[in-house]
């Protein structure tokens, strides 16, 4: 036969047991731009890490302008990761525009053709930040296959609030869960 808890037994249990799951994680509230819409006809997925296809180029996105809640948001700062089918595509980041809504524009740092290899990647700096609730293009232009330049792809920047767990406590955590109900048992702790 099946002996169940008394209602307060299990409540408590309960709140022991939540308290040593949050007790386990430390946690940063930041917040990180990201793409938040691929335009029509470009291969793609938005997010944090954005990734679309051009002609057979696949790149890969990154916001590097995290910032915990409360603190100063930094410039806009993007990593590309490339993953080109075949050699001959190239990369000119200073060609790369963030454009405001109210048509204000800057230009990434950096200048110059370079050859692509399979996982390259390439930094791309703005003097500008983005702000929380504030839209901005990212007119992804520079890239190049043989001697033709690709048509530029007009990307959607936006500033998303996010959740990280910089850290976890599980054997911290695991070692209470096993020693409490032994202290409650009246083993002591």
């Amino acid at each position: 036969m099946r002996q169940e808890l008394p209602s307060r037994a299990r409540c408590t249990f309960v709140a022991v047991l939540v308290g040593l799951v949050s007790a386990a994680c430390a946690t940063t509230r930041y917040t990180q731009s990201a793409v938040v819409s691929v335009p029509t006809g470009v291969k793609g997925d938005a997010g944090w890490k954005a990734s679309i296809q051009i002609e057979g180029l696949k790149l890969r996105i990154d916001g590097l302008d995290r910032a915990p809640r409360g603190q100063a948001i930094p410039s806009l700062a993007l990593r590309i990761v490339f993953e080109p089918r075949e050699l001959g595509y190239s990369f000119d980041p200073g060609q790369v525009v963030l454009r405001s809504a109210d048509g204000r524009e800057w230009r990434a740092n950096g200048g110059g053709y370079q050859p692509l290899s399979p996982k390259a990647s390439v930094d791309v700096v703005f003097d500008a930040v983005v702000e929380p609730e504030v839209t901005f293009d990212l007119v992804l232009a520079g890239l190049a296959r043989g001697q033709k330049v690709l048509e530029p792809v007009t990307l959607r920047l936006a500033r998303r609030k996010g959740l990280s767990y910089d850290r976890l406590y599980w054997l911290e955590a695991i070692g209470y869960a096993v020693a409490l109900p032994l202290a409650a048992a009246g083993g002591g702790m």
